[in-house]
C-alpha cells in the first residue's frame, strides 16, 4: 500500500446546505460538512507531514480553479476573504462566460496541509440564493471532473493512496454529459481511485469497495442485485426525464380549481425527483470507482464519515524485529517481533527563541506573518556546593563527576559501564533472543495475577517456512495441551536486561502465532499488609441494592476496544484551533501564556468515550444511584478521621 495519501474533498454549498441538520438545531448541513472536511484534513495532518489534501467548493459565484485561474486570486487567504465578504453580504455576480471551463468552481489546491488552508476552508459558506442558485453552474459532476484532474495533474506517477470525497445533499440540478463524466471515471480507475459520498439527507447506503475488489481478484465484472444500481456501464442523462417532461406530466394530472396547491406540489414533487436521480447517479459513480455511497440521515456528518476514513492520528505501525527464538537445546529459528500495545505521550514542546528587531525592538515576522525564531538548547553546568555558598562560582570538569547510588547516609559510586556490564553479564547472547526455559499451566499463569504488559506479537520469520511452520505447530501443540511458555526475552539488540514471561498461543484468520506477556521476577513482586476488614452485617436489601448497582453500570454494546484517549483528542483540537484562529500579536508574547478559558474553548474536551458511554450509563444507572444513597446515606468524616494510615481503614 502506498505511503503517501491524496485526498480531494468536494463540497456543495447550493442553498439547501443552510437548512438546519438536524432538525432543529443551530448547526447547518454546510457548517456540519466543513467541521467534517476540517478534522479530516487535520487527521491527514496529524498522521504525515508527506499526506496532500484539496478541497473544491461547488457553486461559489466565483470561478478559480486550475484550469481556470482567477487574476487577482494569489493564495487561500484571498479566498478566505471572499468567502468573508459574502458572508458579510457582498451580492455574488454568477459567471455565465461560456469560454470558462467549468465556472463557479473554486479550488483549494491539492498540496500538503497549511493552517492557511484550513482558515479558508472555515469561511466557506452558501454564495447563492434561490434567485440565481438554478442558473449558476458548477454543479456536482463539475466538481468531481476537476478533481479528477486535480489528482492526475498532481500524482500521475506517482505512489499516492487516492481518494475524492463529496459532501452533498443532491437537492440542485446537474447537467451530465455521459461521455466525458465515463472517461473520467475511467481515469479514476486506472489511478485506483475510490469515490466517497457522504449523503446528506439520504435514504439508501452502499459499500462497493468489496465488490470491486472480489471482481479485480476474479477478473470478471461484478453485477449488484439492487434494481436501483441496474444502470449500463455507461452512464448518461438520456435515461432520466427531463425538468420539463416531468413537470408537463404533473400539470395533466393537477386540478385546475387548486392552482396554487398544484404549483406547490409540482415544486415538492420536482426537488424530490431531482435528489432521487442524483443519488442514483451518485451511486452509479461509487460503484463505478469501487467507492461507496454513505447516508447520514440525521446522523452526524464526522461520525459518519469516520466508519470510511476512521481518525488513525496518534497511530504507530509496528515495528518488527528479527530475533532468535530457541525453542529447546540446539533448537532456533529466525522469528518477528513486535510490540502490539504502547503507551503514547504527548508530544513534547519545541522551544525557540524569538528573533527581535534590534532597532526598533519589535518582534521579526516572515512574509507569512509568523514569529521567526532560532532553535535553543539546555546546558546544565555544576558547580562546587561549598565555594558556591562561598560566592565563588567554580564549575566541576567533566573528568571529575560521577552517578552514585544511595547506601544508607553514603553515596556509593557507579559508572554506567559498571551498569552496562551488570546487564550484560546475565543477557547472555548480545543479540535479541527468545528462550524457552520450560513450560506451565495456562489457568494457573492466568490465575497468579502478576501478567503484565505491554504485549509483544512472535511470528515466522519472513523468508522461512520453516520458522513459521514451527511457531504455528508450537502455538497448536500449547493450545491443545493447556500449556504456556515460560521464557526469557532479550529485547534491546546490544544485550539489555533481560525479562521474563509467558508465552500464549494465539490463532486468528491468518494464522498461529504466539504471544508474549511479562511476568515479575521475585525482587519485583511487593507485599502490602493490610488490616483485616470487618464483615459485612447488612441487609438483604442492601446486597440486593449492590448488586442492582453493579448491573445498571454495566458497559452497553459497542467497540469500546477503540475508545480515543480525551487527552490526545484535546490537544489535537487546540493545536487545530489554534492554527485556524491566529492568536492576536498582543499576546502572543506574553509570559503567563493564554488565559485559561482559552485554551479550553479551543480544546473542547470531550467525554471520555465518544460513543457516550458516560452519558448512557448515568441515564440508564441513575434509579439505581439514588436507591443506593438511600440505604448507604453519606456521612461528613471529622478532619481529624481524613487521614489514614492504611489502605483499607475507610473500608
Amino acid at each position: 500500500m502506498a505511503g503517501k495519501e491524496a485526498v480531494v474533498f468536494i463540497l456543495d454549498t447550493f442553498p439547501s446546505m443552510n437548512s438546519p441538520y438536524p432538525k432543529d438545531s443551530e448547526s447547518t448541513r454546510l457548517s456540519q460538512a466543513k467541521r467534517a472536511v476540517i478534522n479530516a484534513i487535520a487527521d491527514q495532518s496529524w498522521r504525515s507531514k508527506t499526506h496532500e489534501c484539496g478541497c473544491i467548493v461547488l457553486k461559489t459565484g466565483l470561478t478559480h480553479h486550475h484550469m481556470a485561474v482567477m487574476d487577482g486570486i494569489d493564495d487561500e487567504n484571498a479566498l478566505g476573504y471572499y468567502f468573508r465578504k459574502v458572508a458579510r453580504g457582498k451580492k455574488v455576480h454568477v459567471d455565465l462566460d461560456d469560454e470558462v471551463h467549468f465556472p463557479n468552481l473554486i479550488e483549494f489546491d491539492l498540496n500538503r496541509i497549511t493552517p492557511q488552508t484550513l482558515r479558508a476552508i472555515s469561511h466557506v459558506c452558501s454564495t447563492s440564493d434561490e434567485s440565481n442558485a438554478d442558473v449558476m453552474q458548477g454543479d456536482l459532476c463539475d466538481g468531481l471532473i476537476v478533481a479528477a484532474d486535480a489528482l492526475y495533474q498532481r500524482t500521475n506517477g506517482k505512489k499516492f493512496k487516492r481518494k475524492i470525497v463529496l459532501f452533498t445533499d443532491a437537492e440542485h440540478k446537474v447537467s451530465v454529459d455521459g461521455s466525458q463524466l465515463q472517461a473520467v471515471l475511467d481515469g479514476l480507475n486506472k489511478m485506483e481511485c475510490e469515490v466517497i459520498v457522504v449523503g446528506i439527507g439520504f435514504d439508501d447506503e452502499k459499500d462497493f469497495s468489496s465488490i470491486a475488489k472480489s471482481s479485480n481478484d476474479a477478473g470478471i465484472k461484478q453485477e449488484d442485485d439492487d434494481d436501483d444500481l441496474d444502470q449500463p456501464d455507461k452512464i448518461t442523462s438520456k435515461d432520466a426525464p427531463t425538468a420539463e417532461e416531468s413537470d408537463s406530466n404533473i400539470k395533466e394530472e393537477g386540478d385546475v380549481d387548486n392552482e396554487d396547491m398544484e404549483d406547490l406540489k409540482m415544486e415538492s414533487d420536482s426537488k424530490a425527483r431531482v435528489k432521487r436521480e442524483n443519488q442514483m447517479l451518485l451511486m452509479s459513480i461509487a460503484k463505478e470507482t469501487g467507492g461507496c455511497v454513505l447516508a447520514t440521515n440525521g446522523a452526524d456528518i464526522e461520525d459518519t464519515l469516520q466508519r470510511k476514513m476512521p481518525s488513525k492520528a496518534g497511530r504507530k505501525n509496528a515495528q518488527r524485529y528479527e530475533t532468535d527464538f530457541h525453542i529447546a537445546p540446539n533448537l532456533t529459528v529466525a522469528v518477528r517481533l513486535a510490540k502490539m500495545t504502547e503507551q503514547c505521550n504527548l508530544p513534547s514542546l519545541k522551544k525557540g527563541a524569538v528573533q527581535f528587531d534590534p532597532e526598533s525592538g519589535d518582534a521579526l515576522r516572515d512574509g507569512a506573518g509568523e514569529l521567526m525564531t532560532h532553535d535553543t538548547g539546555t546546558l546544565t553546568r555544576h558547580f562546587e556546593a561549598e565555594q558556591l555558598e562561598a560566592g565563588i562560582e567554580n564549575e566541576v570538569p567533566l573528568d571529575m563527576r560521577v552517578d552514585a547510588y544511595r547506601y544508607g547516609c553514603d553515596l556509593i559510586p557507579v559508572g554506567k559501564m559498571d551498569l552496562a556490564g551488570i546487564n550484560a553479564a546475565f543477557a547472555g547472547d548480545t543479540n535479541r533472543s527468545i528462550e524457552v526455559i520450560g513450560y506451565l499451566g495456562r489457568d494457573d499463569v492466568v490465575d497468579s495475577g502478576l501478567l503484565m504488559g505491554p504485549a509483544y506479537c512472535v511470528v515466522g520469520g519472513k523468508e522461512s517456512n520453516k520458522s513459521r511452520s514451527a511457531v504455528a505447530a508450537l502455538a497448536q501443540a500449547m493450545d491443545e495441551m493447556g500449556k504456556v511458555g515460560f521464557c526469557r526475552l532479550v529485547k534491546t539488540k546490544n544485550g539489555g536486561a533481560p525479562i521474563i514471561g509467558a508465552l500464549f498461543p494465539m490463532a486468528s484468520d491468518g494464522g498461529r502465532y504466539l504471544q508474549f506477556l511479562q511476568l515479575p521476577f521475585a525482587d519485583d513482586v511487593q507485599h502490602f499488609q493490610n488490616r483485616d476488614m470487618d464483615p459485612f452485617t447488612g441487609s438483604e436489601e442492601q446486597v440486593q441494592t449492590c448488586e442492582d448497582l453493579i448491573d445498571s453500570l454495566m458497559l452497553p454494546d459497542g467497540d469500546f476496544e477503540r475508545v480515543s484517549n480525551p487527552t490526545f483528542k484535546a490537544y489535537r483540537q487546540m493545536i487545530v484551533d489554534f492554527a485556524m484562529n491566529a492568536v492576536p500579536k498582543k499576546e502572543e508574547l506574553r509570559e503567563e501564556g493564554l488565559p485559561e478559558e482559552n485554551i479550553l474553548l479551543a480544546a473542547q474536551p470531550k467525554p471520555l468515550c465518544e460513543f457516550d458511554a458516560t452519558k448512557i450509563l448515568a441515564k440508564k444507572a441513575s434509579g439505581k444511584i439514588s436507591a443506593f444513597l438511600e440505604e448507604f446515606p453519606l456521612q461528613e468524616t471529622k478532619e481529624d478521621e481524613k487521614k489514614k494510615k492504611y489502605w483499607g481503614d475507610d473500608v
